[in-house]
């Protein structure tokens, strides 16, 4: 079952909590290890939830680049945070790749 909550400072989806005041994240209880940049990305998305979200705009919010060449970072970021918070890699729920457009956020 995929529960969704937002608390004050606290998110949560599925079987993980986002703390957004420490900083943290956990997954039935045992703590996520990510980088500053993932919890970021994660961040912008989860504020930015069921909306399509380009790498351009990505890229602008979390790494606060105006101009850069084609990268592949946000893509790269995005499986990182797939690999430690999707229950099945193959078939992701909540972190989703829309062809061509970006990325959006299903709780």
């Amino acid at each position: 079952m995929c529960v969704t909550r937002l608390f004050g400072k606290i998110f949560i989806f599925d079987d993980v909590l986002v703390d957004f005041s420490e900083t943290k994240i956990t997954r039935r209880g045992e703590k996520i290890v990510v980088t500053a940049k993932e919890f970021k990305t994660l961040a912008f998305s989860i504020k930015n939830a069921e909306r399509v979200i380009s790498r351009d705009e990505l890229l602008n919010a979390v790494w606060g680049y105006q101009t850069y060449p084609r990268t592949r970072t946000v893509d790269n970021h995005i499986l990182r945070l797939r690999q430690k918070l999707e229950r099945d890699l193959s078939r992701p729920l909540h972190l989703l790749t829309v062809h061509c457009l970006g990325y959006k956020f299903v709780p």
